[in-house]
């Protein structure tokens, strides 16, 4: 589905520009149509279906010519207006990139009653990196192994610890974050697939994911209920080959949820100490029971990733109740990112 969008600006260079980079890189989202007259405009706006108008900031916009269920949006030259006497406001002197991103989720609060085609999902595959061993790196797997199968395909990173920070890992052009998927969430106002387009961003790897919540708080509030929808949409867009989710800590309702009815498979992350080992084996006790009071399968589609791992210190478990893929040794000296591209190229990650 495309959305129809209608411009008006007097703004000449502007609307030549925009409309050239739009064809050429959203023409299959975005139908544009560009005017430089008002009454040219508002006829139009009578006999061809609309859904999101935006006005040069100095109209004033003539809401009896407007009809019902259009969308409408100021076009700012202000980079930090929001709205412009009460309604939205986009800044035009920015990335053709932003502009797009920032139309859908104009948009995407009155959508509620639209979606995109749901295209089939049989083939996506769902990775859950977990652990209840903190400091053994879970992110840093995760993030490494989403890095090298972007190389390949198309990839989500997902990360729901309430303090997980996906900006130390991936980094892409936008203005939203994952607080505002959050709002839509519990809302449950607009449209969440076309609200996800508009915060999605995408990593130089290919990876795409969602900026790290303004606050940190907000994190807290997303119920598991909202988890399992975020990861619906994620799949149903048909965009993406893998969703590699990143939540480690304690045994919670969700972590269970996302074992037992999201992943397909599920990587569970050591160093090898002693501490470290006896938590995976209390872990898989938790999980046995788990699988006997609500008949589901989860060691099956587990396997044991030792990370930070010390040959010193380090104990691989001879007799683990799922496979044991190896070790990573620890590595010093790297930030985030860089320590997360050495982990990509090594050979464990690709068997995951």
């Amino acid at each position: 589905m495309k959305i129809k969008v209608a411009v008006l600006d007097s703004d000449i260079e502007f609307l030549n520009r925009i409309t050239k980079i739009f064809q050429q890189k959203y023409a299959d989202r975005i139908s544009l149509s560009i005017f430089s007259n008002e009454d040219t405009l508002y006829q139009n706006l009578q006999s061809n279906p609309t859904d999101l108008v935006l006005f040069e900031q100095t109209i004033k916009i003539a809401d009896e010519k407007i009809p019902d269920k259009i969308t409408v949006g100021y076009l700012s030259a202000m980079p930090d207006a929001d709205t412009i006497d009460g309604i939205p406001a986009i800044c035009k002197y920015q990335k053709a990139g932003e502009i797009y991103r920032m139309m859908l989720n104009l948009y995407a609060e009155k959508a509620s009653d639209v979606k995109f085609k749901i295209k089939k999902t049989g083939d996506i595959r769902v990775i859950l990196f977990t652990s209840v061993q903190g400091g053994c790196g879970t992110s840093t797997a995760a993030a490494a192994y989403a890095l090298r199968q972007a190389s390949a395909k198309k990839v989500f990173y997902l990360n729901l610890e309430k303090f997980g920070d996906s900006n130390l890992y991936f980094q892409g052009e936008g203005n939203l974050s994952f607080s505002d998927i959050i709002y839509s969430l519990k809302s449950r106002k607009g449209n969440l697939a076309i609200k996800l387009d508009s915060v999605t961003r995408t990593d130089p790897s290919g990876v795409d994911f969602l900026h790290t919540c303004k606050n940190a708080y907000d994190m807290s509030e997303l119920s598991d209920e909202e988890s399992g929808m975020l990861i619906q949409e994620i799949a149903q867009s048909g965009k993406y080959k893998e969703v590699v989710i990143d939540l480690s800590g304690d045994m919670t309702e969700r972590m269970s949820m996302l074992m037992k009815d999201y992943a397909d498979k599920i990587v569970y992350v050591a160093d090898g100490s002693r501490t470290g080992n006896g938590k995976f084996e209390r872990f898989c006790e938790t999980v046995r029971v788990i699988e006997q009071r609500q008949n589901a399968e989860i060691l099956d589609k587990t396997c044991l990733l030792y990370n930070r791992f010390s040959s010193k210190n380090g104990i691989q478990l001879s007799q683990a109740a799922v496979p044991v893929m190896g070790g990573i040794n620890r590595v010093e000296g790297l930030d985030e990112r860089k320590l997360a591209e050495e982990i990509a190229g090594k050979d464990i990650i690709g068997r995951i």
